[in-house]
């Protein structure tokens, strides 16, 4: 941690994660307060999400910011007072409200109820909700990582692991939950002795509810190959940037199926060709 600091200080870099954590919890309070798109609003239907919006992220976010840029820039300590202040506004919001979120505190599109009408009959998809949702569902009854051992036998441990995610809709707009990228289940892709697997996360298995696994035997492995970008089987890439993977992908083939993988940090290449040597040389 000295190491860090003495690094820090002697490349000017001191208050940089300040400045960037403070800042963009700053940026998304202030977008939470003005509430101008229904995403920006999704906040206020879900448990909790009042409470950190409106007290929470801003009560850190604005001094972290303040101090942050102090140290980096080397601006005056004046400067870190205006954002103590919001900071120090937002606790005695706080202690106001016994440590809950008083009825008087808030925009006026919430106070009046009017973001109710946008949700009505149905919850938000935001980030920010599906990742309080994924924590109050605890720990999934089914793992797709024990279903997916449970599918080579339970015989041996995988030889290789990668993160990534199965592609299961590459033309899909659409986004299973509010953390997911579009058409694609975030997990683990494995190298079995017996062939290639997958399994989604823990979160994952929460969140759909029930474990997600592709199992696909070595010896019934045809093909292995890698394509762009937000492609599918066919290699044509897909428009749109928004929530898809930014690397290269991963297509394994069989006789009479096709599997599109995102493999994380742009290693599609390296997996395919480790296959490729596992399975024996495999087109």
């Amino acid at each position: 941690m000295f190491l860090e600091v003495e690094c820090a200080r002697s490349w000017g870099m001191q208050g940089l994660p300040g400045t960037v954590v403070g800042g963009l919890g700053s940026v998304y309070a202030v977008w939470c307060w003005l509430g101008r798109t229904r995403q920006a609003r999704s906040w206020a239907v879900i448990d909790r999400g009042p409470n950190l919006a409106l007290i929470g992220i801003p009560m850190f976010a604005f001094v972290m910011f303040g101090a942050g840029i102090h140290l980096l820039f080397g601006l005056p300590k004046l400067v870190v007072l205006p954002f103590g202040i919001i900071s120090a506004l937002h606790f005695l919001v706080l202690l106001a409200g016994f440590f809950s979120l008083p009825k008087w505190w808030g925009p006026g599109w919430f106070r009046r109820g009017e973001y109710k009408k946008d949700f009505e009959g149905a919850q938000p998809q935001g980030a920010m909700g599906t990742l309080l949702d994924s924590y109050a569902a605890g720990t999934p009854a089914v793992r797709s990582r024990h279903e997916l051992a449970k599918s080579f036998g339970d015989v041996s441990a995988p030889v290789a692991r990668w993160k990534g995610g199965w592609v299961h809709d590459p033309d899909t707009d659409e986004q299973d939950h509010g953390l997911a990228r579009k058409g694609t289940v975030e997990g683990t892709l494995a190298w079995y002795p017996q062939g290639l697997g997958f399994a989604a996360t823990e979160r994952e298995d929460s969140l759909r509810g029930k474990p997600t696994v592709v199992t696909i035997p070595a010896e019934r492995l045809t093909s292995v190959e890698v394509v762009s970008a937000r492609a599918g089987a066919d290699g044509r890439p897909r428009r749109g940037r928004w929530m898809r993977s930014p690397f290269p992908r991963l297509v394994v083939r069989t006789a009479s199926d096709t599997y599109v993988f995102d493999v994380a940090r742009g290693r599609a290449r390296q997996v395919a060709a480790f296959i490729k040597e596992r399975a024996g040389q495999v087109a």
